[in-house]
């Protein structure tokens, strides 16, 4: 795990053409892609946290390197790196993606948390996970620039015998 300034994410989002949401809307660090995704998987989690480990980790294999990135408050809140000054995404290497995927299914989810509504972006830009206090009710969101992408999620994840939807952008 290696910690990414805040000018590094803002320089990342932009090659990825990732939106903020404005600050002054007062909705925290709110992602989303321009223009929008191919395909938007919307995978529904069991309770069995076996389960939702495996299926994250066919999700994670979408890209090398994942950047872990708070919708509030900041990575630093997370407990994921030793005490440093602020920083706004943690990133996980080819080999940390077990580690990020556990931390995704057992980390504090309770209101007012800062790992309660988190960020996971593929550092290829091509891919961005929306996991938050809304996800045990509606899914784990998974947007893709790519339809390859999308295909070869859904093939994993229907072999594993997941609930999901799938959107396609409009265009």
């Amino acid at each position: 795990m290696e910690p990414v300034s805040q000018e590094n994410l803002q320089a990342f989002l932009a090659r990825a053409e990732v939106k903020v949401a404005d600050p002054s809307l007062q909705i925290g660090r709110e992602f989303s892609f321009v223009p929008p995704p191919a395909r938007i998987v919307v995978v529904h989690l069991g309770e069995a946290s076996d389960h939702v480990a495996k299926l994250l980790s066919i999700v994670l294999s979408l890209d090398d390197v994942w950047f872990l990135v708070p919708r509030y408050g900041s990575a630093s809140d997370l407990g994921l790196l030793e005490a440093r000054a602020e920083v706004a995404a943690v990133s996980f290497a080819p080999s940390e993606r077990t580690f990020l995927a556990r931390y995704l299914c057992e980390r504090p989810m309770h209101l007012g948390a800062t790992s309660a509504d988190l960020y996971s972006l593929g550092a290829s830009g091509n891919a961005l996970l929306t996991w938050d206090h809304h996800t045990a009710d509606e899914g784990l969101r998974v947007e893709l620039r790519r339809v390859d992408d999308s295909n070869r999620v859904l093939i994993s994840l229907n072999e594993l015998g997941a609930e999901l939807e799938v959107f396609c952008s409009p265009g």
